[in-house]
């Protein structure tokens, strides 16, 4: 959480941080409560306030986030910074960067986070740091100070999180209204005008009502059908026709204003469903709801996704553990955590080194799955829950599990 981040730069020996990435990133979104804002920079002394150096068109949006504020166009201003570096883009950008830190107060170890172009940034880091003399800029990988703070959510953030759950649900459930709606034809169902309903058809009726309740998409989102469904990233083949008793793997994960995503799964088979995949979908959700029903705070994260490899094992299933990198059975780890990334901190994978235990905050994904592209068919069941700061589990994702899909 936002109040980890002085333990955590200390943990690292950091006097500081320095964020940039013109306005995108999650730790910048994190650090501006969801803000854009182009050329911006976060700044934190350890211990200190943390200061947002914005643009002149969006002082409005810079008040809104609370934090403390420099106007950059008024302290260090583009035109002038080029005029004195004689046209000179990088040593100008440096500058802007050495000038932002000096005037709050930066020295020492500064971490350094944000999104920019990674050869842009080494060029840029490397002039800064002839620039100054009392700053080292220090770069993290994978375990950083904003994963880890964003790994647990407080309450207001997990707000947010309910929030794009209940608008998820409810396009799902007028997805699945848009597809009951029409009729069949030799098991394809039809349009209007009597032309197929494509998975294209279906993912524009999807973005649409997306839209409508003011959400948004990063990544697109996957509508795969029968084989396809048998590849858990297939997005789905726009021009294939819907069919009746085909497994269909619907998994959905947009975003509300604020940066925050929902993410779930369900399987659907429109009117009937095969045996193959009747069994492999009751396999899924009985594993399913095991985890969930012993789903604590204190546990360790690898233990649900042993525990789901065993339940696969024990039905003759093979799973990422008993065969490493295998394309059919259950191919994957159980789940992740959510918030304004769609993969964050924690991981419920088996890997060596994964020692995370459930703690009050987390907001996570539980995703089993069978996937058997051979035999045509895929199926996968996700919801995301979360654990409160008060450590009490609370479901993000309603909406039924219904297998069969009734049709006219």
């Amino acid at each position: 959480m936002k109040h980890d981040i002085d333990r955590l730069l200390a943990e690292r020996n950091l006097d500081g941080f320095l964020v940039m990435g013109n306005g995108h990133g999650s730790a910048m979104r994190y650090l501006t409560s969801g803000g854009f804002f182009e050329g911006a920079l976060v700044l934190k002394k350890r211990g200190g306030d943390t200061t947002l150096v914005h643009g002149l068109m969006e002082r409005d949006n810079a008040e809104a986030t609370g934090l403390a504020l420099i106007g950059r166009d008024q302290h260090f201003n583009s035109y002038e910074l080029l005029r004195e570096f004689e046209g000179d883009r990088l040593s100008a950008n440096a500058a802007y960067l050495a000038r932002a830190m000096e005037m709050v107060g930066l020295s020492g170890r500064i971490g350094l986070y944000g999104l920019e172009d990674a050869g842009s940034a080494l060029a840029l880091v490397g002039r800064v740091q002839e620039m100054t003399e009392s700053i080292e800029l220090v770069g993290e990988y994978a375990d950083t100070v904003f994963s880890q703070a964003m790994e647990t959510k407080d309450d207001g953030e997990l707000a947010e999180l309910q929030r794009a759950g209940v608008l998820a649900c409810q396009v799902v459930g007028e997805v699945q209204e848009f597809i009951q709606g029409h009729r069949t034809r030799n098991e394809v169902l039809i349009r209007a005008d009597g032309e197929p309903l494509t998975i294209g058809d279906v993912k524009a009726f999807t973005r649409n009502r997306l839209y409508t309740y003011g959400m948004a998409e990063d990544h697109g989102h996957i509508f795969a059908q029968g084989r396809d469904a048998g590849v858990p990233h297939n997005h789905g083949d726009l021009t294939m026709p819907l069919r009746l008793g085909q497994s269909i793997v619907f998994d959905f994960y947009p975003t509300v204003e604020s940066g925050y995503y929902h993410d779930m799964t369900r399987t659907w088979s429109l009117g009937y469903a095969t045996d193959d995949v009747v069994e492999a979908w009751e396999q899924t959700k009985e594993i399913f709801d095991k985890v969930m029903a012993e789903m604590a705070v204190g546990r360790p994260t690898r233990d649900y996704q042993l525990m789901t490899c065993d339940y696969y094992e024990s039905k003759g299933h093979r799973t990422a553990r008993s065969h490493p990198g295998t394309e059919e059975g259950y191919v994957h780890s159980l789940g992740h955590g959510i918030g304004l990334e769609i993969h964050e901190e924690p991981r419920f994978s088996h890997a060596v080194g994964n020692n995370t235990l459930v703690q009050p905050g987390h907001v996570v994904t539980i995703e089993p799955g069978l996937y058997y592209p051979s035999r045509g068919f895929g199926v996968r069941i996700e919801d995301a829950v979360a654990f409160n700061e008060a450590g009490e589990l609370v479901w993000l994702t309603r909406y039924p599990y219904d297998l069969v899909v009734p049709m006219k």
